[in-house]
């Protein structure tokens, strides 16, 4: 009974809304007929007509309101509410720019994993040990088996990143199999695991050579996540590349069943178990606890204590409840969870586990939505953050009485679904900020589930018959055993009518004319990544569309007719390598909000009117130049809702200081990235050179930037603002390619600089103060100059002679963690002054430059140091390297006469890797019994590549 009234409370908002629209309905009657009566006497027959319609409707009004009046008397029974306020708390959120704390998963917050330092102790035993009787077993397999939820892939994320593994093995893999046991498409992903780069679509036999290469007479560490197939016949075919690798080679399988074990060959088979009470409280309180007082978690406890017992000794399961209990304050409330029906229901709900279920519908109904959205990707599918928000948005699922907040809400939903565990596995861009996350399979069966028939996901390896005629959401994988995937396509989606959104995962090369005919309904489309050369000119038929991905495509140009989806708010074409030109019309999609053209290098201008679009929020590149059909400067006047990243390029275009004040950048408040970029043209007349520096001067932006970058500038100067103070918010500078600039400006008084690089600037010999700046103040009355870089990096600088590290009588560079200089021949020495903190160094070593004569500085805390393509470099001189007692990593890299190492490597006891790359002479001399070998013995982990 429960369980029925929960289902029916669910779609209280849908008929509410039904109700709604019926009104509407019935209103649009009234006055058709009054229109009608107005212009002439109606017939019997249109009359009885009109008569038989609005009793339709009003019988279907008096089913709705008495559903609505028997949902609302068993909430009141049961005590339950819709929390109709969530929307209204995110708006607020977004609108005080506050977000709570997010709680990612194990993979990110390793303190988080409680419960499984024995198991990782004796898989590590059984990995890293010889035994006896496995010398001719190569690789050993080593299966890891247990139920869905338990942490087997955590624990084999766990060993993989262990410290013993990585300086035991030369190659670790990790590949996350799931149910498809497709050897080629295994293969492939090996082989892009072991090198960190794509592989070329290439034959079974040609995949298999190569990882046999790859993987010769070297010991490597493979982990097979979440395997499922028990053809031993496939694994004999996958495993054959393996046995040209060394002796203790290993493979780890993760899977749920033991029979899968043993058809993979299975050396040991270790049977995880699950958490003890304790540890699964641990995690659960960890969640449901937090920021209460004792007293609170006193009162708590016990039944915490009942709820964690009903999780099973499932990790997943107690993260998920804790989750979800966080947001109950009192003792009754988490009573109330306690006694549900749901936990007795798993035979009911298909295995899915009454702990997910329940945390499924303590979901506010919005959320609900999202959430189940999420089904429409396959299992073990990375989830892209920025595209799930945008078809989100595209769905309507997201309301804000400002329509500017509707992916900032999108976003709050996103982290609230990590938040409840119900995403994980959560990685971070270079900035820190999550980009892509996973649903755990149990938490997919569970979305799938409540999705029901509105969502499919299939894979069609050949010619297949498909029925999506009532599914709205589709994700559709096409091998490339399908010969003809273009008119496959067609065929599938012919009767396709509601669908709602649809992603395409294929290398089809061709869309039909007639591919859109059917697709009326349609609010999203990705054919990303496919090899699609042209659209038709019949996708203006989506007149819904709102979200359209061709990223990765070898599309060309776009139709006109694009531009006729006029409520199209989403425009990815990132890495359309070959996309020359955009349409004519897109001055008329007043609707676009975001639109995406990064690294689309064969694009050289936008079509005017672009400027039209004032509810643009992303812009990544903006055009100057094209001629009559190009945009100016000026077109970026009324786009100043842009956030994130823009780039301007061709800014050697602009031909007057007041065509770029009409850009009027400082406006641009919500900007945190901006580069300004100019094609080098030689041979610029002096006046030329001035209007260069002028416009410069007027592209001021607005002081809420985060991150600056100039490209390929040709003045002799840079803009004076570039060194205000009052940008206080600058954490990132790049200056790159300013050839003809003589000096540096005084960036030290940026106060929040934290990363600085510089390159190109050919003309610079000499840096001093003019560079360090000495205005800000500490506080104890004395300068700091570059209070708070940590990353600074100098590059191609031909004529840097000289470095003075000078900050009047303050500090200069306290917080300096890491220090590159590449390139720079001529540079005599170091400062010797360097920040003591200075924790990476990486250099050339020349003759005519940075020499053996010249001593390094003392630089106590330094522990990783990198020699970098030193090509004149013969050896290293006594007492070079010897006062680095805190050095832990040692690279050298491409210093082809480097003949020996030195021997006070002996005596750096920290030292705990040693990487030698392209340097020949150094090959045989580091190997074990070499000339070198005395010298490094002691290092864990010495890794040399030819």
């Amino acid at each position: 009974m429960l369980f029925d009234t929960l289902v029916a409370l669910s779609t209280l908002v849908t008929f509410a809304n039904m109700f709604t629209k019926l009104n509407e309905v019935k209103k649009v009657t009234n006055l058709v007929v009054s229109k009608q009566v107005l212009r002439s006497f109606p017939s019997p027959t249109n009359c009885f007509k009109h008569v038989v319609l609005r009793q339709k409707i009003g019988s279907r009004i008096k089913e709705a309101r008495k559903r609505l009046a028997f949902i609302a008397e068993e909430k009141s029974q049961l005590g339950l509410r819709v929390d109709s306020g969530e929307r209204e708390r995110l708006d607020s959120e977004v609108r005080r720019g506050e977000r709570r704390e997010r709680e990612t998963s194990s993979l990110l917050d390793q303190p988080s994993i409680v419960g499984r330092e024995n198991d990782k102790n004796e898989v590590l035993d059984l990995l890293l040990r010889e035994r006896s009787g496995e010398v001719n077993e190569v690789p050993v397999v080593i299966s890891i088996v247990g139920m869905g939820g338990l942490g087997k892939t955590t624990l084999s994320q766990l060993i993989y990143n262990d410290e013993d593994v990585k300086g035991h093995f030369h190659t670790r893999m990790w590949v996350c199999v799931s149910e498809n046991f497709d050897v080629k498409k295994i293969t492939k992903s090996i082989i892009e695991s072991a090198t960190g780069s794509s592989c070329d679509p290439l034959d079974l036999d040609q995949l298999q050579h190569r990882l046999r290469e790859i993987l010769h007479a070297k010991r490597f560490l493979l982990v097979l996540d979440d395997i499922w197939s028990e053809d031993s016949e496939k694994w004999d075919k996958l495993r054959l590349p393996f046995q040209a690798s060394a002796l203790q080679s290993r493979i780890i399988i993760t899977t749920r069943s033991e029979k899968v074990a043993l058809a993979m060959g299975n050396t040991h088979m270790y049977k995880l178990a699950v958490l003890s009470e304790d540890d699964c409280w641990l995690l659960f309180s960890r969640r449901a606890l937090k920021h209460r007082s004792a007293e609170e978690c006193l009162e708590l406890e016990d039944i915490g204590r009942e709820i964690v017992k009903k999780c099973g000794g499932l990790p997943l399961a107690a993260k998920t409840m804790g989750s979800a209990m966080r947001s109950r304050r009192t003792r009754s409330q988490w009573e109330l969870v306690l006694g549900s029906q749901i936990w007795n229901s798993a035979d009911i709900l298909e295995g899915i586990l009454p702990a997910l279920l329940l945390s499924y519908y303590d979901l506010p109904p919005t959320l609900k939505q999202c959430f189940t959205f999420c089904s429409v990707f396959p299992k073990d599918w990375w989830i892209n953050r920025d595209v799930i928000v945008k078809l989100w948005v595209a769905q309507g699922f997201i309301r804000s009485e400002i329509s500017g907040e509707m992916e900032e809400i999108s976003k709050l939903y996103f982290d609230d679904l990590l938040r409840r565990s119900l995403l994980q596995d959560a990685e971070m861009d270079s900035d820190g900020n999550i980009f892509r996350c996973k649903m755990h399979d149990l938490v997919h069966d569970l979305a799938q589930f409540v999705a029901g028939s509105d969502y499919s996901v299939v894979e069609i390896r050949k010619q297949a018959s498909l029925n999506l005629n009532n599914v709205r959401h589709s994700f559709l994988i096409l091998s490339d055993e399908v010969h003809d995937e273009a008119d496959e396509v067609a065929s599938i989606l012919h009767k396709a009518h509601k669908l709602r959104t649809f992603l395409l995962h294929s290398s089809i090369t061709r869309v039909p004319y007639n591919f859109f005919h059917h697709l009326r309904c349609l609010r999203a489309l990705d054919l990303s990544r496919t090899r699609l050369k042209k659209l038709p000119q019949s996708v203006e038929q989506l007149k819904h569309l709102r979200y359209l991905d061709l990223s990765y495509t070898h599309i060309e140009e776009l139709p006109e007719g694009v531009s006729n989806c006029r409520n199209l708010q989403t425009l990815r074409l990132n890495a359309c390598a070959r996309l020359c030109k955009l349409p004519r019309g897109m001055g008329k999609m007043i609707c676009m909000r975001h639109l995406e053209l990064e690294d689309t290098h064969m694009l050289k201008f936008l079509q005017q009117g672009i400027g039209r679009l004032a509810e643009l929020r992303t812009l990544t590149d903006f055009i100057v130049g094209g001629g009559d059909e190009g945009c100016k400067c000026g077109e970026l006047k009324n786009l100043n809702h842009l956030q994130g990243r823009l780039q301007i390029t061709g800014l050697e275009n602009v031909r007057s200081t007041d065509e770029a004040r009409e850009a009027e950048l400082y406006k641009k408040q919500h900007l945190h990235a901006l580069i300004l970029d100019y094609d080098s043209i030689c041979g610029l007349l002096d006046e030329e050179v001035k209007r260069m520096e002028d416009v410069l001067e007027i592209l001021q932006p607005n002081t809420n930037l985060k991150e600056f970058e100039i490209w390929n500038y040709e003045g002799s100067k840079l803009p004076s603002w570039i060194e205000d103070p009052v940008f206080s918010n600058l954490v990132k500078v790049n200056l790159m390619n300013c050839w003809k600039c003589k000096k540096l400006p005084g960036l030290g008084k940026l106060p929040s600089l934290k990363c600085l690089i510089i390159e190109g600037m050919e003309e610079v010999r000499y840096m001093g103060d003019e560079f360090s700046g000495v205005d800000n103040c500490n506080g104890s009355g004395r300068d700091v100059s570059f209070p708070k870089l940590e990353i600074l990096i100098f590059f191609h600088m031909p004529n840097w002679e000289e470095w003075e590290l000078k900050g009047g009588d303050g500090e200069v560079m306290p917080s300096l963690l890491q220090l590159e200089i590449r390139d720079c021949p001529k540079l005599k020495a170091l400062p010797h002054n360097l920040p003591p903190l200075l924790r990476k160094l990486a250099l050339n070593i020349t003759n005519d430059g940075m020499s053996s004569e010249g001593p390094l500085p003392v630089l106590p805390n330094l522990n990783h140091l990198v020699i970098w393509y030193s090509p004149e470099l013969t050896s290293f001189p006594c007492g070079w390297l010897g006062q680095l007692k805190a050095l832990q990593t040692l690279e050298i890299y491409r210093c082809p006469m480097l003949g020996s190492l030195p021997e006070e490597l002996q005596h750096l006891t920290m030292l705990r890797e040693l990487k030698i790359t392209c340097c020949p002479l150094l090959v045989d001399r580091c190997r074990d019994g070499g000339e070198d070998w005395d010298n490094i013995a002691h290092i864990p982990c010495i890794k040399i590549c030819t």
